[in-house]
């Protein structure tokens, strides 16, 4: 099988892409350089914080991916992180929820969008070359968040 036929999942359909496009992507782009520009006023800084956070919920009308509905096997390596953490992480309240959503539109990025899987690649193999301080490096805190005995 050719990758080209491998890799028309749900998520690399016509519709999911314009949906991606106008609904998350293009909104948060344009959110964020408002928020970001000095010159904006806090009127114009509020509706770009009410945009982003239309995009946020847009991200949770996408299917979550699955290794059913991906094929990259690095989309499927970022599929077993996300059960990884969340097998461990007991953060209270909204966190999980925002951090799986995060991770869900990461992977689904990573699936369909080439220059961005190029980039989260490239931050990898980057990071993988840098001398990494370990979890707890900053303080000696307890992480009663996480369950215990794992690492």
């Amino acid at each position: 099988m050719v990758v080209a036929e491998k890799n028309r999942t749900i998520y690399a359909t016509v519709p999911m892409q314009i949906y991606m496009t106008r609904s998350i992507k293009e909104p948060i782009l344009e959110a964020i350089e408002t928020i970001f520009d000095k010159d904006a006023s806090p009127i114009k800084k509020l509706r770009a914080a009410k945009q982003l956070w239309k995009a946020f919920q847009a991200m949770g009308k996408l299917p979550e991916p699955t290794f059913e509905n991906t094929w990259h096997p690095n989309s499927h390596n970022i599929i077993r992180l996300r059960e990884w953490l969340f097998e461990r992480c007991r953060l209270w309240g909204q966190r999980n929820f925002m951090i799986r959503r995060i991770m869900n539109f990461v992977i689904i990025v990573y699936e369909f969008d080439q220059p961005w899987r190029f980039v989260f690649d490239s931050l990898r193999e980057e990071a993988l070359t840098m001398e990494w301080k370990p979890r707890g490096y900053e303080s000696a805190e307890s992480y009663y968040w996480w369950k215990k005995g794992e690492q």
